[in-house]
């Protein structure tokens, strides 16, 4: 993201010399030309070099790293020049002319202020506008107790990488003095998401054996045979197995009427009635459906800080689908009694219940903007404009897995002359569809907010504009969408 905003950074006179205010504290009203410049750390009791402090650290476009960090040698990385500076005692300055820095993440220590905006000739001036191309965060104040900070400097953070990353200009952590002067301090975009997965299908029901023919059984003239068996049951790979068919009558000799189809698994009572003496048997029961799963919840527009990390708000998973029922198996049919006995012939095989089809994944949320991030810290912000990005936008919700079919019932057995007027066994019941997996909620879109507070803190903006960025948009779903980013100002500040 380039810069959104072109700052003139006012000092009046033009031509003041920094020197005059290298002493004054922010907000100080021995600042002769109305700025608001800190002053250097140990710089103000050593010796004046054209009115800024000799021991103080500079830095220049023209510098280079291995130089001593004098105006005549300045060094060419604000963050080398502060990890030098840091490391003096007492803690100096930092002073940097105009030009555009790409530096890596700075860390400043309790006591360091980089003062930005001189030119050539080490005049703090209004044309010269120093920039930090920053990473994210591209400054980090940590543990500030004295005058820590940044004046007439402009920060632009990177645009945040990785899914739904965020990206934060400047974080303060348990900081208590931390001022900011005539700076811009610009966030870049949060990133997007990722969309949820799709849920498994449910696995379908097998389908049921048909019944078998009846046949004479009667004596030495007539013939005799075995008792015709039932048709299977449907396999079913969720336990809802459908009922066997129920085997037939013989007329004249043992059970006349067929018996009852089997009852499908967890369903009692599903299972047909058999047919009496030279009459059909009764159908197996229908599979009952599957509950389809209840979708997931959606993500909403700010989610949860983890120390210096946003927390994305993202969407819940869907339920699964419950499975169908199996069918029951179909009644034996009755025997025969007209001139040989015989049997019916038997009942067909109930349908396996098909599965319920999976839950699907949440979307995740987007990436926050969040151009300064304030934890347990007090920060005082004076004639500056704060920044946020663009919000990321949420990932969308996976669509549920389709539940699986409910198996196909057996037919009873068909009628063959050999079986006189035994009666037929009947078809069992088809299996139960699975039902559908809930879809997975949307993940809510990526705030946009200037200043972020968590942990108490105390933020104070004289003179100073605090501006949003566009939210995120929240993830689609086919369940529950995720809310909009939240925009705002400033957020959890006191």
């Amino acid at each position: 993201m380039g810069p959104r905003w072109l700052v003139v950074l006012a000092l009046a006179p033009a031509c003041a010399r920094a020197g005059g205010n290298a002493n004054a504290i922010v907000g100080d009203a021995s600042s002769n030309d109305g700025s608001t410049v800190a002053s250097g750390g140990g710089g103000s009791d050593g010796p004046m070099c054209d009115g800024l402090p000799c021991n103080a650290i500079y830095v220049a476009p023209t510098g280079a790293d291995g130089n001593a960090g004098t105006q005549a040698a300045p060094l060419a990385s604000i963050a080398t020049a502060v990890q030098r500076a840091g490391g003096k005692t007492p803690t100096v300055d930092v002073y940097v002319q105009a030009g555009t820095y790409s530096e890596p993440a700075i860390a400043l220590p309790s006591g360091l202020r980089v003062h930005g905006g001189y030119d050539a000739s080490w005049t703090q001036v209004a044309s010269a506008v120093t920039q930090i191309d920053g990473t994210s965060p591209a400054v980090t104040i940590t543990s500030a107790l004295k005058p820590t900070g940044l004046d007439h400097v402009t920060l632009h953070a990177a645009d945040a990488t990785g899914t739904g990353a965020s990206s934060y200009a400047l974080v303060a952590t348990g900081s208590t003095n931390v001022f900011l002067a005539t700076v811009v301090i610009e966030a870049g975009d949060g990133a997007a998401g990722a969309s949820g997965g799709t849920g498994t299908p449910g696995a379908g029901g097998g389908a049921a054996g048909i019944g078998t023919t009846g046949c004479v059984n009667s004596n030495f003239v007539c013939g005799s045979c075995g008792t015709p068996p039932g048709g299977f049951g449907g396999f079913s790979s969720c336990g809802m197995t459908g009922g066997a068919g129920g085997v037939p009558g013989c007329g004249g000799v043992g059970d006349q009427a067929g018996s009852t189809g089997g009852d499908a698994a967890g369903f009692p009572q599903s299972g047909g009635f058999g047919g009496t003496v030279q009459q059909v048997g009764q159908p197996g029961a229908i599979g009952v459906p599957g509950i389809s799963g209840g979708g997931g919840g959606a993500g909403v527009g700010l989610g949860s800080f983890s120390g210096a990390t946003y927390m994305t708000s993202d969407g819940g998973f869907g339920a699964s689908g419950t499975a169908g029922g199996g069918g029951g198996g179909g009644g034996g049919g009755g025997g025969g009694t007209n001139e040989c006995d015989s049997y019916g012939s038997s009942g067909g095989g109930g349908g396996g219940g098909g599965c319920g089809g999976g839950g699907a994944s949440g979307g995740t949320g987007g990436g926050g903007s969040f151009a300064i991030l304030a934890i347990g810290s007090t920060i005082t912000i004076t004639d500056s404009m704060v920044v946020a990005g663009n919000g990321g936008a949420g990932g969308n919700g996976g669509a549920g897995g389709t539940g699986g079919t409910g198996g196909a019932h057996g037919n009873g057995g068909p009628w063959s002359s050999a079986q006189d007027d035994g009666g037929d066994g009947a078809q069992g019941g088809d299996g139960g569809a699975g039902g559908n997996g809930g879809a997975g909620g949307g993940g809510g879109g990526g705030p946009s907010i200037a200043v972020m507070c968590t942990g108490s803190s105390t933020i104070a903006s004289p003179s100073s504009t605090l501006v949003s960025g566009t939210p995120g948009a929240g993830g689609a779903s086919p369940g529950f969408a995720g809310a909009i980013g939240t925009a705002a100002q400033s957020s959890g500040c006191m």
